[in-house]
């Protein structure tokens, strides 16, 4: 009994250790991967601390190659968040009606080419964190059904009509003037308010 307790206690020790370790190693490399030592790469290190607890939306906006996907990496594996998927989508990679399934899902039959039930990243990124990169890509439909996730924390897979609900954390990302696509009209004011609680800017590599 004693002997079964003291390797109790030496393995309850191990266990500490290594949890001890791993957010020691944490806090180490929090952006290790991301560079910058400019004013404004100081200010997204200090929005990044502000957000990684939160459960704000995020908007990182920058130029094609400035790390916007790094930045998202960073807020979601060093975030409550961490131990559950990190799922990133190009919104520009997709034909529109693929975009949707793919972030959606879809029922058998939904559409040619279906032939069974699919579950979309909303839904496989239970718990974790969604990023949609190249969000000023998707189409108003997207649009429309990213709205829904947002208010209501229900997503609808193609050919379904009752609502499933997610849990997951949304950062979007994008290279181009997301005000001035609203202003012409290419993307939703209401769905931009809600995805611009944090803007985090990347300033430019040159």
């Amino acid at each position: 009994m004693a002997q079964a307790l003291e390797h109790a206690d030496l393995y309850a020790r191990v266990v500490q250790e290594n949890v001890t370790l791993r957010r020691e190693l944490q806090a180490r490399h929090r952006f290790a991967n991301i560079i910058g030592g400019s004013r404004a790469m100081q200010e997204v290190f200090r929005l990044l601390e502000r957000v990684i607890p939160s459960s704000a939306m995020v908007l990182i906006e920058g130029e094609t190659g400035t790390g916007k996907e790094l930045i998202a990496r960073a807020i979601h594996y060093n975030g409550p968040r961490k131990e559950k998927r990190f799922v990133s989508l190009d919104c520009g990679a997709f034909p529109e009606e693929l975009l949707e399934s793919e972030l959606f899902g879809h029922k058998k039959g939904a559409f040619t080419g279906a032939i069974r039930d699919k579950a979309g990243l909303f839904e496989y990124a239970e718990g974790g964190t969604v990023l949609l990169d190249e969000i000023c890509n998707a189409n108003p439909s997207v649009q429309a059904r990213l709205l829904r996730v947002l208010q209501e924390g229900e997503i609808r897979r193609l050919g379904e009509n009752e609502p499933r609900r997610v849990d997951v954390r949304v950062l979007c990302a994008t290279n181009r003037d997301i005000e001035q696509e609203v202003e012409e009209g290419r993307f939703r004011k209401d769905l931009y308010y809600r995805l611009r609680g944090v803007r985090i800017v990347v300033p430019p590599l040159r």
